[in-house]
């Protein structure tokens, strides 16, 4: 799974790596401990143009009787995403980037412990998740929403846990943004990363008090 992650770079440099036009209503949401329910930033595709975007973390389907659903659908297993009810009309037509610096995970020690790890990019300042959005309307307004996929783990994370999110490499970016893009080849890169790709650093405990 992927519960918790950072983003720290300065927005001159997402627009940078994304290549997106900027939008008068976007708002960066930046942080080192960045949780479902809060808003993150994401990348999407209109008409081969790429905007930036605010994204409530925990992705609720248009079918959704209230909101809560998002508490337990901020990840979506790349497996069966597209056949889930779920997330399966945002796996055809609304995916988009999420950026990260960082993502954090636990590993069990015993029955009393764990130790966390901020897992970073090994080579490049971001990672960048593959994600999946949906607007969700009530008589209140309306929510814009994501989800972030996960697989199963590469030789390094598998050392910590049993799950990894999907990290895009900057060429499959077009391709998984493509509303076009035929399922096959969209299911052909939601594979775990390169074990090279990325770093493991343990953290102490006490980071996510200050955290923000």
């Amino acid at each position: 799974m992927c519960g918790r992650f950072s983003l720290i770079e300065a927005l001159a440099d997402l627009k940078a790596h994304y290549d997106f036009k900027m939008r008068d209503d976007f708002e960066y949401a930046a942080g080192t401990n960045i949780a479902p329910s809060q808003y993150v930033t994401a990348v999407v595709e209109v008409d081969e143009i790429r905007y930036p975007v605010q994204f409530r973390w925990g992705l609720i389907p248009p079918f959704a009787k209230d909101e809560k659903i998002g508490y337990k659908t901020f990840n979506a297993r790349a497996e069966t995403a597209a056949e889930k009810p779920s997330f399966k009309r945002a796996f055809q037509k609304k995916r988009c980037l999420i950026p990260a610096s960082s993502f954090y995970e636990w590993q069990k020690i015993n029955s009393k412990e764990k130790q966390p790890y901020a897992i970073k990019p090994s080579a490049d300042s971001l990672i960048t998740f593959a994600g999946l959005w949906e607007t969700w309307k009530s008589e209140e307004g309306s929510i814009r929403s994501c989800t972030i996929l996960t697989t199963r783990p590469n030789e390094k994370m598998a050392s910590i846990h049993d799950r990894m999110p999907v990290i895009l490499e900057p060429e499959a970016y077009s391709k998984w943004l493509n509303p076009n893009t035929p399922e096959q080849e969209l299911q052909d890169l939601l594979q775990p990363c390169k074990p090279e790709n990325i770093k493991l650093e343990k953290i102490p405990n006490d980071f996510f008090k200050t955290a923000k």
